[in-house]
């Protein structure tokens, strides 16, 4: 009898367990894309500004004519520090949240950097269709990372090779532009971070610590973020092959 009971309480305290921690796992899940909508959103509203406001925008057309390597690092510097302070501060509130803030504001600002480019090119309505495509396969992709239950840790090796793959090639592109002024190129590195949001979904689900929000809340951004500007390429690449079609014909 002994033992009866002591396996039902064992199960009962295996049961109480569980509960716990799908109650904890949610908690995360709520934090980490409630973080993600506002960096979002500070992403969205400060790309907007560069597009819309003209002194902003012609001040950042005028940063990409002049080639500046000092304005780029004045950008890129902060963001990698905040990024890399991060990793020792991920649980120390609330100098997280700043750092969070800091790098969100560094990404925002290249982001409408590039969108303000576009802007002034008379390029603005590739910008809408890119953000409704990223959004559309985000969600899609997000959706059925969740519901589909399956793992998708394979990709894991596989999406680290190709982020290199990306990484080299677009350094020697700045050597070699063919290498990276083509539909192949930004079609690849839309494909790898689509693989990178199913498997960093499935991470969060499954394999991030709950204390892990900060980190998983950047996964996810910087797959949006990246996937976005390899649509936005694509895009772009499609109608320059479509303008010379028409020239030809």
């Amino acid at each position: 009898m002994s033992a009866t009971y002591e396996h039902a309480r064992l199960r009962q305290s295996s049961t109480y367990t569980n509960k716990a921690n799908e109650i904890h796992r949610a908690d995360f899940r709520r934090k980490v894309y409630g973080i993600l909508l506002v960096q979002m959103t500070l992403t969205v509203i400060i790309a907007s500004g560069c597009m819309l406001i003209s002194n902003i925008r012609h001040l950042l057309v005028d940063m990409a004519a002049s080639q500046s390597w000092l304005i780029k690092l004045a950008v890129f510097i902060p963001t990698m520090l905040s990024l890399m302070f991060l990793k020792v501060e991920k649980n120390s509130y609330p100098s997280n949240y700043v750092l969070l803030f800091v790098f969100t504001l560094g990404v925002s600002i290249d982001v409408g950097y590039v969108c303000a480019v576009f802007h002034e090119a008379g390029l603005g309505h590739l910008i809408l269709q890119a953000f409704s495509l990223t959004a559309s396969i985000f969600l899609c992709l997000t959706a059925y990372a969740m519901l589909s239950g399956k793992s998708f840790s394979y990709l894991g090796g596989f999406l680290s090779t190709m982020l290199v793959g990306l990484v080299v090639t677009g350094f020697a592109g700045l050597f070699f532009p063919g290498l990276i002024d083509n539909l192949l190129y930004p079609a690849i590195g839309a494909l790898t971070f689509c693989g990178y949001i199913l498997f960093d979904t499935w991470r969060i689900e499954k394999q991030f610590s709950v204390d892990d929000y900060i980190p998983a809340t950047i996964e996810l951004y910087l797959d949006i973020v990246n996937l976005f500007l390899y649509i936005l390429r694509i895009l772009l690449e499609s109608q320059g092959d479509g303008k010379s079609k028409k020239r030809r014909k």
